[in-house]
């Protein structure tokens, strides 16, 4: 009696985790249809055209009409290479702040190798190991 029981507990929980699949012919011009990337110039025009970035030029004394001007003389090369600095720089990076996390880190490591005794750069620690 506990076997049927086992075998149909078995089947369901087969069927319940089963997924449906269905598989269709895809035709080259349905896979190449979205295919289709924007140029560079294209891409370059799509930012600008946006209305924060336009807000932005706006606000440092840049006319939007000019740059799209400046896109449009732009070679495919030059467009190419700025749209790839845009994609590629760090956002918002401020090497400020980067100067100012090396200098912090320089100094916790001379810190740290003054109070073990390996080095003496600064002159209000001392060294914790005796040599």
């Amino acid at each position: 009696m506990n076997f049927p029981r086992l075998m149909v507990s078995f089947l369901v929980s087969i069927t319940l985790f089963a997924q449906v699949s269905w598989a269709q012919v895809a035709s080259t011009e349905a896979l190449f249809a979205h295919a289709a990337t924007p140029t560079a110039k294209e891409k370059l025009s799509a930012l600008t055209a946006r209305e924060d970035v336009a807000a932005k030029f706006v606000e440092m004394g840049v006319n939007p009409e000019l740059i799209q001007q400046r896109i449009a003389a732009m070679s495919e090369e030059e467009a190419l290479l700025v749209s790839h600095d845009i994609d590629t720089l760090p956002a918002g990076a401020d090497a400020g702040m980067s100067l100012l996390g090396a200098v912090v880190f320089v100094f916790i490591v001379l810190l740290v190798t003054d109070l073990l005794g390996l080095t003496k750069v600064f002159n209000f620690t001392k060294p914790i190991v005796n040599k």
